[in-house]
């Protein structure tokens, strides 16, 4: 079953344009739940929540109020088209592969990700990172080797940053590595080899989701993959995760030395050449 889902948008200054994300609201199965910011967990609004994000709190708690209605009255059309310089909500998507979780838990678990924590918070991986910063320092060790990685004293006209902020269609997105050089490169990494198969999963659907948004506001964007290969072949989590991330990025086998060199004989062009 998949779910539907809308974003609630704030701007501040419309002549700066930066959107920010303060709801959520979700389609499934002819239910419909929504989580905006001041709420609390039983969907009580405390405007003491807001703290300084809002110029006019008064003006976004009216339009909570606003949305809020309609959602009641299952009107999300007009939800939609209710457009001001400062309050709109945009189509956001869709989440297949819903499983068993109900409206309420895709709206909670997308209220983590695009307006919470972050990913950690909303696939709760908190326990289950210490294999992928395993790797990212390896991946990082070698950008350092390469001269490759940015740093005070590297001269290297484009190089690869770390953490680095990149904006999405719809979310301001994190990756581990990227790099620019007129085009946008995103790297992320994923470690298949992880006998949590289900976290595996989980990890490449938020890759896929994550190239899929940034590429939906930079449309000549590459993604990559760096893959840390899977023990053994043949399951059902490696097999969907292989497909939504070959579905939206170029898959390195960071086990594979040839691929390995030549991804990173590919950062050393893109960094070195005035052009790409």
């Amino acid at each position: 079953m998949s779910a539907s889902y809308w974003i609630a948008k704030y701007i501040d200054d419309p002549f700066r344009n930066e959107p920010r994300n303060v709801g959520v609201i979700v389609s499934l199965n002819g239910a419909v739940a929504a989580r905006f910011v001041g709420e609390r967990d039983d969907g009580t609004f405390d405007a003491r929540k807001l703290g300084k994000l809002f110029s006019h709190p008064a003006a976004y708690a009216q339009w909570r109020e606003f949305w809020r209605t309609k959602i009641r009255a299952r009107d999300i059309d007009a939800i939609v088209k209710a457009v001001t310089p400062n309050y709109y909500v945009q189509i956001g998507g869709e989440v297949t592969d819903t499983g068993s979780d109900d409206h309420q838990d895709v709206c909670q678990f997308l209220y983590n990700l695009v307006i919470g924590e972050g990913v950690v918070q909303a696939f709760d991986w908190a326990d289950a990172e210490d294999t992928e910063l395993d790797l990212a320092s390896e991946i990082a060790n070698l950008f350092v080797q390469s001269e490759l990685l940015d740093s005070e004293n590297l001269l290297t006209p484009h190089p690869v940053r770390k953490g680095e902020r990149v904006f999405g269609r719809h979310v301001m997105h994190t990756p581990s590595f990227s790099q620019r050089n007129g085009r946008l490169y995103v790297i992320e990494h994923i470690d298949m080899s992880s006998r949590r198969q289900n976290k595996v999963k989980e990890r490449a659907g938020w890759m896929a989701y994550m190239f899929a948004d940034i590429k939906g506001y930079e449309r000549d964007a590459q993604a990559y993959s760096i893959v840390r290969p899977e023990r053994e072949s043949g399951s059902e989590q490696i097999a969907y995760a292989r497909a939504v991330l070959h579905g939206e990025s170029t898959l390195v086998n960071w086990a594979d030395e040839n691929e390995r060199n030549s991804f990173l004989h590919e950062r050393s062009r893109v960094a070195r050449s005035m052009n790409n």
